[in-house]
């Protein structure tokens, strides 16, 4: 109990699983959680100091990573406490330490680990006033330092952001599953929890260091390293090793909020694996400006990662990837994510897709060899960490394998093409397959290796002479005893001897009585028995020492032999790391091209221009969902510089939606290397997407669905640049029609005129057509439909000009809304179409046109008690005018301009006050 009290002293944030034989057990508090986290059924073990009983539960050793993966799941944080000795092998009590701890964001455990998605430790740390004097322009416009840490690939990544929404939408689009920040009871923190629900949060004060100016980084530690990059050393190293190459060049990009967020991930890995290495493969400082910048809201409203339902199924991800490998799956994930903007890295991307989509039976045959790859990125860090099993160095053998296949399959092909597509396929094949290691592997392990080095059975014959010593030694046992049993028959003349085992005397010959006098001098008496006489010889003693310690020795000889292969391997790590990235890159393009060669997607012309045009374009989401032939093309055309805002009307149900995200998408798929779902498309480079769509609230923050509709518009308006491409769906629906009309037309008029970006506005509000007359840059569409008696039929395409009606009955009759209240809402819809009264119990000064000539609810007409009869008039004379009515007379509605009418408007209704 004192070393697990000793275990909990040093992790007091983390659950022990404390070893003891073939269980991790827990005690105390941690008992008691796990046992209501996973159900375990709780015990006891032994008394506390008060004499109370101390909760115990406990789990197998050989099923631990499902619990782990569970626990890792609800966010905990597990420090594993491992026996360091042989029990058989230690007096009195087995030594125990923790060998490392398991975290959400530090994990290396396959199993518990998305295979296809990275697993990021975030730190993000606000820039000090002191960074900030110290540091001339490197901060300029810094509040925060980001930095990512994947350990299972080995990857460092850092960035400087601006404001708290900029480093709130990074981490939404990299979601990392743990995340240390300065303070916990913080708003930002409070919106990272909402933003990312599944994050473990964890304060990061206890991991900082100084890097700043007050204590400059170019302070050394042991080995070479900058203090921030401490972490990289291992205490079980005998002396430290030289700083990677990596270490300069990220010190030498990184501002000193980003070393600062970069020490402290080190260090919290480095106290998460107490011994042996820390493995970053690459490190590198970016700016999240050099990609296309996607926003939390434009994640979620075009399904880019899950549905909104929160299912991955049915996603932009889901549909497009046709990875072999789960790296690759990783890479195409990123590039959803992160798009490029860079237009000739862009088009180098289209050129490997183009390559691969015009030979099918090449792009089939490295589909099928990058499937025998696996994931050499998550394998060559276990290597290098010691945590790679005999199962998976036999997957890196098989990967090296596939690898060279993939590069001799490229070249070859290469040689066959015309020059342009010849040098891409030449540039795709990896330069370095690490040959060496692939013989040497080859030669060292068994077709199939097990699942783990205490189960021997690791190399194969003829890789060393003393393990296949050792080996025919055990194998062969049964065959050397019958042979001496032969020959001392012969020695003897004793037709009846016999050798024998047991497990008091081991081996012996056994000779009856009668047979005492051929007994050789060399002959030792063991043991008399009933009707013979027992013996033992030096040569069967020797033989038995031997049979009985082989098995244990062929265990030994397969450790030291497996941990000096799996070092060699880890030894190799950066080159496996290298090969990796380029495998994962081939893989996202053969999927990209896979997609295009299926689905009839089109290579895009790309460009630094600010022109957007689509033909015959498609959503990739929904196409693939509707029934063959049934999905409407559309054409979309958008210029910065001409006619860049299209107002989108038409019925619900239409489609406005779905072409508006197509766009989106056909962008996000251009820009991130692949081609896109169209049969002509022109992209000019975008610089962000921004969506508002769809309606929600978020309660838990006290926001109301308006409330979250203006945030988003307000990101956007605040974000937006000449470059950016913005999606707005309905703006304005959740309060007073005026009140949305009027921002609405606000926010219509600042993305023309100020912000000139390429958008596109869908609304129900057709007054907002209007603008097409006064500024060139709009233009009107509309989604045609159709009715047919009391149905509706949606044709699903965009043709010029506004709608006139929004069939909002018809779309509710779609809807199975009860036919009383159908047929109640078409009598009020007829009597406001021709201005009749409105229905018992409503006001009748409700009742206005609206732009088509259609009869609204308004505050256009007086109500006719509030309006005095002239002097004498009887009960059906006319009526005096009223200061309202007089009011509207005398507007010039001919020369009267949209923000002019909305004042107007204003004032109309501060007349009705007094009346009402």
């Amino acid at each position: 109990m004192k070393q697990y009290l000793r275990a909990k002293a040093q992790y007091p944030d983390a659950i022990v699983f404390f070893r003891l034989g073939d269980f991790y057990e827990m005690f105390f508090e941690d008992a008691v959680r796990v046992s209501e986290l996973l159900g375990l059924t709780l015990t006891s073990r032994g008394k506390g100091p008060a004499g109370e009983d101390i909760p115990m539960a406990g789990v197998p050793f050989h099923a631990v990573t499902s619990y782990l993966t569970r626990l890792l799941a609800l966010g905990e944080k597990v420090a594993i406490c491992e026996q360091m000795a042989d029990p058989r092998t230690v007096k009195g009590i087995v030594p125990r330490e923790v060998v490392r701890v398991v975290t959400p964001g530090v994990c290396l455990e396959p199993d518990a680990l998305d295979a296809r998605a990275s697993n990021y430790l975030a730190v993000l740390a606000a820039a000090g006033a002191d960074d900030a004097a110290g540091a001339g322009d490197a901060t300029a416009g810094e509040a925060f330092g980001l930095c990512t840490l994947e350990v299972s690939t080995g990857v460092l990544r850092g960035c400087a952001l601006a404001t708290a929404p900029e480093a709130l939408a990074e981490l939404a689009r990299l979601e990392p599953r743990e995340l240390l920040v300065d303070a916990l009871d913080s708003p930002l923190a409070d919106a990272v929890r909402e933003t990312l629900p599944g994050v473990r949060l964890d304060r990061l004060r206890a991991y900082a260091t100084a890097a700043g100016a007050s204590e400059p980084t170019a302070a050394r530690s042991a080995g070479g390293l900058p203090r921030w990059a401490e972490g990289l050393l291992d205490p079980a190293a005998p002396e430290p090793a030289p700083a990677p190459g990596w270490v300069a060049r990220f010190e030498r990009d990184a501002s000193p909020a980003v070393l600062e967020a970069a020490a402290a991930a080190l260090r919290y890995a480095r106290r998460s694996q107490p011994s042996g290495p820390l493995e970053v493969q690459r490190a590198e400082v970016y700016a999240p400006g050099a990609a296309l910048t996607l926003d939390d809201a434009a994640v979620r409203n075009l399904e880019l990662l899950r549905t909104t339902t929160g299912e991955a199924r049915g996603s932009l991800l889901h549909l497009v990837d046709a990875t072999r490998t789960a790296m690759g799956a990783r890479a195409l994930r990123e590039r959803i994510l992160a798009p490029l903007t860079d237009v000739a890295a862009i088009r180098r991307r289209h050129d490997a897709v183009e390559a691969l989509t015009e030979d099918t039976t090449l792009r089939e045959r490295l589909r099928k060899q990058l499937a025998s790859v696996g994931d050499l990125e998550r394998l060559a860090t276990r290597a290098r960490m010691r945590l790679a099993t005999p199962r998976e160095l036999g997957s890196v053998r098989d990967g090296l394998r596939g690898a060279a296949e993939v590069a001799a399959t490229l070249r070859a092909a290469a040689g066959e093409r015309a020059l342009g597509a010849g040098e891409t396929l030449a540039r795709l094949a990896p330069a370095d397959c690490l040959e060496a290691l692939e013989r040497e592997l080859e030669h060292a392990l068994v077709a199939e290796p097990p699942p783990h080095d205490r189960d021997g059975g690791i190399f194969a014959p003829g890789f060393d002479a003393e393990l296949d010593g050792e080996r025919a030694l055990s194998a062969d046992s049964k065959d050397l005893v019958l042979a001496i049993e032969r020959r001392e028959r012969e020695r003897t003349g004793v037709a009846s001897l016999k050798v024998r085992y047991n497990k008091v005397f081991g081996y012996y010959i056994e000779v009856t009585r009668s047979n005492l006098h051929a007994v050789p001098s060399d002959y030792t008496r063991k043991q008399t028995v009933a009707n013979a006489e027992r013996f033992v010889t030096d040569e069967l003693t020797e033989l038995q020492d031997r049979i009985v310690g082989a098995e244990a020795r062929v265990k030994t000889i397969e450790s030291e032999r497996f941990a000096a292969l799996r070092d060699a391997v880890g030894a190799q790590a950066a080159r496996l790391g290298a090969l990796a990235h380029q495998l994962a890159d081939l893989d996202v393009h053969a999927s990209f091209a896979h997609l295009a060669a299926e689905h009839g997607y089109v290579r895009p012309v790309m460009d630094e221009s600010t022109r957007l045009e689509l033909r015959d374009a498609r959503h990739p989401i929904v196409e693939r969902l509707a029934a063959a032939g049934d999905f409407v093309p559309n054409d979309v055309v958008l210029d910065a510089d001409g006619e860049r805002l299209i107002v989108l009307t038409g019925p619900n149900m239409s489609g406005k939606s779905t072409v508006m995200r197509q766009v989106a998408l056909a962008v996000i798929l251009a820009q991130a290397g692949g081609f896109v779902p169209a049969r002509e498309a022109h992209i000019g480079v975008v610089d962000r997407v921004f969506t508002r769509v769809g309606a929600s609230d978020q309660l838990s923050r006290g926001q109301s669905t308006f409330m979250v509709e203006m945030r988003e518009t307000a990101a956007m308006l605040r974000g937006a640049t000449h470059r950016s491409l913005v999606i707005l769906d309905e703006i304005g629906r959740g309060t007073s029609t005026y009140d949305g009309l009027a921002i609405a037309w606000a926010v219509a008029e600042h993305l023309h005129d100020a912000l000139t970006c390429r958008a596109m506005f869908a609304t129900h509000y057709h007054e907002l057509c209007e603008l097409a007359q006064t500024r060139a840059g709009v233009v009107n569409f509309n989604v045609a439909a159709r009715e047919y008696g009391d149905d509706i039929v949606f044709l699903h395409k965009l043709t010029p000009g506004s709608a006139n009606r929004s069939y909002g009955v018809a779309v509710a009759r779609l809807a199975q809304v009860p036919d009383a209240v159908l047929r109640r809402a078409e009598a009020i819809l007829a009597d406001l179409e021709r201005g009749a009264a409105l229905p018992s119990g409503s006001p009748s000064h409700m009742r206005a046109l609206d732009a088509g000539g259609r009869a609204q609810l308004g505050l256009f007409e007086p109500a006719p008690e509030a309006t005095a009869a002239s002097p004498g008039a009887g009960p059906h004379a006319p009526l005096a005018p009223s200061a309202l009515e007089r009011a509207v007379r005398a507007l010039d509605l001919d020369h009267m301009t949209p923000v002019e009418a909305l004042v107007a408007l204003s004032r109309l209704r501060a007349l009705l006050e007094p009346e009402a």
